[in-house]
């Protein structure tokens, strides 16, 4: 029997002024970041091209972002209807929330610590007005400061020991789990069709939606549930690229895990996207994949011999290890059940909530 939805609280104000892209919903996870979030809102607020409705889901178990922004919008005109949305902890938790409370047919996620600049959503919305035969079903941003950079090192050594194929492409997802990072590309204008979207600035139509959500396997500080999400999305739509439509990633510090705790869910959950997306490998693929998540922890390793004093490499080292021999020991389930909504929302008006005023 399917549970009934669960119902998240919050506040909502609506829109002070016409807002200009009325069919346009962004929604912003947030977690123990209330200053970030509330300078996101402020630079949105300022842009000449808002979404219609803006939902903050925030998943922090104190209230300070919930108040410094409940005090922000008190004394803002708003383009924007706000909604500020207290839900359960897990950054696909909150994406999901987002999406069940969210109204508009084009549904942008952005992180908090990721800011648009001017003519960002509209270039994306245009994107989605020109596709005639609906078959665009998500659009992605470009993160203008992640682009055009120098592959790191471990990169280059991926790359000189063939543990990746050789003709890699931003924005592409190759057999061996193997997404290539956007550093690869140069900012362009226009549009490219990909494969995989970051979460930090993405879009989705709400067609997509219904029949979509973010995985119920990811949990916390998810690693690798965006790359999933738009594999499961490409089966049936289109992924675009926008090269107008810029964003500055700026990766806030707070809120993320450790060392080991990161590195062993990117190593668990690498398996489990390439088990999903990748059921029948050939031997080839199914060796070079097993040597790079091998070349994973032996970087890692050597950096931490190289540089003994350097705990974080050895903490990531045996993260990989500890997360491949639990993918190995018991392999990820990979069973989606179907999309459903499964968050309603209880809203209390702003102009009655009440506001704790920050020093």
């Amino acid at each position: 029997m399917t549970a009934p939805p669960m119902t998240v609280s919050g506040w909502s104000s609506g829109a002070a002024a016409p807002h200009a892209l009325p069919a346009c919903s962004l929604i912003i996870p947030t977690y123990r970041r209330p200053v970030e979030i509330v300078r996101l809102l402020a630079l949105i607020a300022d842009l000449p091209d808002p979404p219609g409705e803006v939902v903050v889901v925030d998943g922090s178990p104190e209230d300070e972002g919930s108040e410094r922004a409940a005090h922000w919008a008190a004394g803002t005109s708003l383009p924007f209807a706000l909604s500020y949305v207290r839900s359960p902890t897990g950054l696909t938790r909150q994406r999901n929330v987002g999406i069940d409370v969210s109204t508009g047919a084009l549904v942008f996620f952005l992180d908090d610590d990721c800011f648009p600049e001017p003519g960002y959503f509209q270039a994306i919305e245009r994107v989605y007005a020109s596709d005639v035969t609906n078959s665009v079903g998500g659009v992605c941003g470009a993160l203008v400061n992640e682009m055009d950079r120098r592959l790191s090192l471990r990169w280059r050594l991926r790359l000189a020991l063939h543990l990746v194929p050789k003709s890699v492409q931003p924005g592409r997802y190759y057999q061996t789990a193997t997404s290539v990072p956007m550093a690869l590309a140069k900012p362009f204008t226009g549009t490219r069709s990909v494969d995989i979207m970051t979460g930090a600035a993405c879009s989705f139509r709400r067609d997509v939606l219904s029949a979509e959500r973010f995985s119920s396997f990811f949990y916390g500080y998810s690693q690798g549930e965006d790359l999933e999400m738009s594999m499961r999305v490409r089966r049936f739509w289109q992924i675009i690229w926008c090269g107008d439509a810029r964003a500055y990633h700026a990766h806030a510090p707070g809120g993320r895990p450790p060392g080991f705790a990161k590195a062993r869910m990117e190593a668990f959950n690498r398996v489990f996207i390439w088990r999903r997306h990748t059921p029948t490998p050939s031997t080839a693929i199914r060796v070079r994949f097993w040597l790079d998540m091998a070349f994973g922890f032996g970087f890692e390793m050597a950096s931490w011999i190289a540089r003994p004093w350097h705990l974080v490499s050895l903490s990531r080292a045996l993260g990989v290890a500890r997360g491949t021999f639990a993918a190995l020991w018991s392999p990820p389930n990979d069973h989606e059940p179907p999309a459903r909504c499964e968050y309603v929302a209880s809203f209390t008006p702003l102009d009655l909530q009440p506001i704790v005023r920050n020093a």
